[in-house]
């Protein structure tokens, strides 16, 4: 089973950045501050050093299965029946994702913008639109970003030139003071976000030319980690580490602190669209992807009939998995960094070590 359209190295490379950017941006900044003080925005350079290995491991794969998805060459690499046992792994730890990204899209929406509306009108609201997104395939979600991606690199660009008056170099200071090892803690947690390039896997095989996908790699991971590492410096430089460890949701409270004179203030509202523009694009990605994979696995030839069910159930899901942003956070700080480190690099390095000693590879398509 094929998708029918193809996408741009370029394409490839802005999918990876709202594929971790939306989400990232909001959660990761105080997790860095609580986990690595005012060394968070080493953490995500250390951070960006390790998602190289998995950038190297996609690729390497890619090299091998041509014109594959990661479900397809999983039976390829170890069978029919191991290699449908991985892909559902798969399919299971990007249900799981999206899942978890739908709660955090609607516990923002309650907890700082509208308290009084139940959660589940938002989760419902988002997937609906991404179930009409998801259906229409990979070409229309890329096309979404060549939308959406102007609007959010001049918002964060705006807010961080427009806050610089309230940023104080001194709360970088003194750098590495606890040694090495708080850095290290907060890079495994930006991995759980940063880890998530392995997306490329799964929909590598619609880019076009094929030999580009090296180039996608590089630039998303390059381009994630410059905007992450200037919203992580902007927050300690504002609030310094110990008030923005205490924040729930950095990006946002750095946008309310922006105001020139009495006539530039009181951003947050655009911040809110563009980012609900972003976390629509990473939605609807996972959830096609789950589509896609749950309909490789099964044999089915079209993945359109599953994109509404799997929708649906993502929302149940995304309400039984938290009962609160705390726990969320303590999920994001304890839980998920060792989950994510195990489906996006450990997993996917076994195939690519069992493919060559198989000899497994494909060139054509």
């Amino acid at each position: 089973m094929r998708e029918e359209g193809y996408i741009s190295p370029r394409q490839a490379a802005v999918m990876l950045w709202f594929a971790i950017l939306p989400t990232a941006i909001l959660f990761l900044p105080a997790l860095l501050a609580l986990r690595a003080h005012q060394d968070a925005w080493l953490s995500v350079i250390v951070a960006t050093l390790a998602a190289a290995a998995v950038a190297l491991v996609v690729y390497l794969l890619a090299q091998r299965f041509p014109h594959h998805t990661l479900f397809q060459y999983c039976e390829l690499i170890l069978g029919p029946v191991a290699g449908k046992i991985v892909a559902f792994i798969f399919v299971l730890a990007f249900f799981l994702l999206d899942a978890v990204v739908i709660r955090e899209f609607s516990e923002f929406l309650v907890t700082a913008v509208m308290p009084e509306t139940p959660a589940l009108f938002f989760s419902l609201s988002i997937v609906a639109v991404a179930v009409y997104a998801a259906r229409n395939g990979l070409e229309v979600i890329a096309r979404c970003t060549d939308f959406i991606l102007p609007l959010m690199v001049a918002f964060i660009a705006i807010v961080l030139l427009f806050a610089t008056p309230e940023m104080a170099p001194r709360n970088l200071l003194p750098v590495l003071e606890n040694g090495f090892r708080p850095v290290l803690g907060g890079a495994l947690v930006t991995w759980r976000f940063l880890g998530q390039i392995f997306i490329l896997a799964t929909f590598g095989a619609f880019v076009n030319p094929p030999r580009a996908l090296r180039a996608s790699l590089v630039s998303g991971l390059l381009g994630i980690a410059f905007f992450l590492s200037l919203v992580t410096m902007g927050t300690i430089l504002v609030f310094g580490c110990c008030e923005a460890a205490r924040l729930t949701f950095a990006a946002y409270a750095l946008a309310r602190v922006v105001s020139l004179g009495q006539f530039f203030e009181r951003i947050e509202a655009l911040f809110l669209a563009i980012w609900v523009g972003g976390v629509f694009i990473k939605i609807t990605l996972n959830l096609y992807v789950v589509a896609l994979g749950l309909a490789t696995v099964t044999g089915l030839k079209e993945y359109r009939p599953l994109v509404a069910p799997l929708g649906a159930l993502n929302v149940a899901v995304a309400a039984l998995l938290y009962r609160n942003i705390s726990e969320i956070r303590h999920d994001l700080l304890m839980v998920e960094p060792g989950w994510t480190l195990t489906w996006q690099l450990i997993l996917p390095l076994f195939l690519l070590i069992m493919a060559w000693l198989r000899g497994k590879r494909r060139t054509g398509i």
